[in-house]
C-alpha cells in the first residue's frame, strides 16, 4: 500500500508565511498559493499591492507543480523544446509553465506545492523556494 504524505494545515501556513516574509524582504508584492498533492487549495494570500490576477496565476502555478511533480520553470523549459507539448499545456485550463511553482516533497513523495505570482521570473522562484524550505518546520 502506498501512503501519500499529507501537507498539514500548519505546514501549509508555514510555507505561506515564509514566502510572504521573503517577498516583503525583497519589496515585491505577490500572491502565494499552497495546494495539497491533489491540487486542492490549502491556503492563499495576496499582498495589498499585488496585481488582481496574481492569485489566479499563483494557484495555477501551484496546481501545475503538484500535478507534474516538478517545478514549473523546469517543465516550462522542457516543454519549450516541443511545440506540440507547449501548445497542449498552454491550452489546459489551470496550467502555468512560468517560474514560481514548486512541489513540496515529504518522505520522497509530493505532499503539495507552492505557487508565487506577482514578481518577475527572477523574484517568484526564490520566494517560492523560501516557502518550500519552511515546510519541514
Amino acid at each position: 500500500m502506498t501512503i501519500i504524505p499529507i501537507l498539514s494545515a500548519d505546514a501549509a501556513r508555514r510555507v505561506l508565511d515564509a514566502a510572504l516574509a521573503k517577498a516583503a524582504q525583497l519589496n515585491v508584492a505577490v500572491a502565494v498559493a499552497v495546494v495539497d498533492s491533489g491540487g486542492n487549495l490549502q491556503t492563499l494570500a495576496r499582498m495589498d499591492t499585488a496585481t488582481f490576477w496574481s492569485t489566479t496565476i499563483a494557484t495555477h502555478k501551484a496546481v501545475t507543480a503538484a500535478g507534474l511533480g516538478v517545478p514549473t520553470v523546469a517543465f516550462g523549459k522542457f516543454a519549450a523544446q516541443d511545440p506540440i507539448l507547449l501548445a497542449t499545456m498552454a491550452t489546459q485550463p489551470g496550467s502555468a509553465l512560468l517560474p514560481g511553482g514548486i512541489p513540496i516533497v515529504v518522505d520522497g513523495a509530493i505532499a503539495g506545492a507552492i505557487g508565487v505570482a506577482g514578481g518577475t521570473k527572477g523574484e517568484d522562484e526564490p520566494i517560492a523556494e523560501t516557502g518550500v524550505t519552511a515546510a519541514a518546520g
